[in-house]
C-alpha cells in the first residue's frame, strides 16, 4: 500500500513541476510578446506622427512594425496552445466519452506534434538558414532574424502540447484514484 502512495506522490510532485515550467513558460512569452507589441504601438504612433505632422513618413517604423507583428502573432499563437485556448473544432470530442475521448484526444495530440515538429520547426529552420543571406530593404536586417520565430514557435508548441498531454493525463489518473475510493458503508443502525 505505501508502494503505490509513493507512486502517487512521485506522481503529484511531478505535475506540480509540469505545471511550475509550464507557467513560467506562460510569464516568459506574455512578457516577450506585451514588450513586441508595446514597440510595435510606438512604431505605429510614430509612423502617424511623421506622415500627418512632419509631412514625411518614417520608413524605417513601417518595415519593423510588420516584423514585430510577425513575433508578436507567432508568440500569441504558441501561447494560445499553452493555456489551451487556440482554435479548436470540439463538437466532436464533446460528444465522445470514454476510450473513445481518449483515442481523439490522442490523435489530435500527435497531429499537432508532428505539424509543429515538420512544418514550423523543420520547415522554419530550412527557411532561416535560406534566408539568413537576405537582408530586409530598408533595415538591413537579414531576413533569417524574422523567420527565426517560426521554429522558436514550433519548439514552444510542442513543448506545450507535451505540457498538456502530461496535465491531461495527471487529470485521468486523479479522477480514476478518486472514483477507485470507496466509501465503507453506513450503520443503519442507530
Amino acid at each position: 500500500m505505501s508502494f503505490v502512495k509513493n507512486i502517487q506522490e512521485v506522481g503529484i510532485q511531478m505535475l506540480s513541476t509540469v505545471k511550475s515550467i509550464k507557467a513560467l513558460l506562460n510569464r516568459s512569452i506574455m512578457i516577450i510578446a506585451s514588450i513586441l507589441t508595446i514597440i510595435l504601438v510606438c512604431c505605429a504612433l510614430w509612423q502617424v506622427f511623421s506622415r500627418y505632422i512632419l509631412g514625411s513618413p518614417s520608413i524605417i517604423t513601417e518595415e519593423l512594425s510588420r516584423f514585430l507583428l510577425i513575433w508578436a502573432a507567432m508568440l500569441g499563437g504558441a501561447y494560445a496552445f499553452g493555456s489551451k485556448e487556440q482554435l479548436a473544432i470540439v463538437f466532436l470530442k464533446s460528444k465522445l466519452k470514454g476510450l473513445k475521448k481518449k483515442s481523439i484526444e490522442i490523435f489530435i495530440d500527435m497531429v499537432t506534434i508532428i505539424f509543429a515538429g515538420s512544418v514550423l520547426v523543420k520547415g522554419g529552420v530550412d527557411l532561416v538558414s535560406y534566408t539568413l543571406s537576405q537582408t530586409s530593404p530598408i533595415l538591413g536586417l537579414p531576413m533569417g532574424y524574422v523567420y527565426m520565430i517560426l521554429p522558436i514557435t514550433g519548439v514552444l508548441i510542442i513543448i506545450y502540447q507535451l505540457i498538456n498531454i502530461l496535465e491531461r493525463r495527471g487529470q485521468d489518473a486523479y479522477s480514476e484514484q478518486q472514483e477507485n475510493i470507496s466509501v465503507p458503508p453506513q450503520n443503519s443502525e442507530g
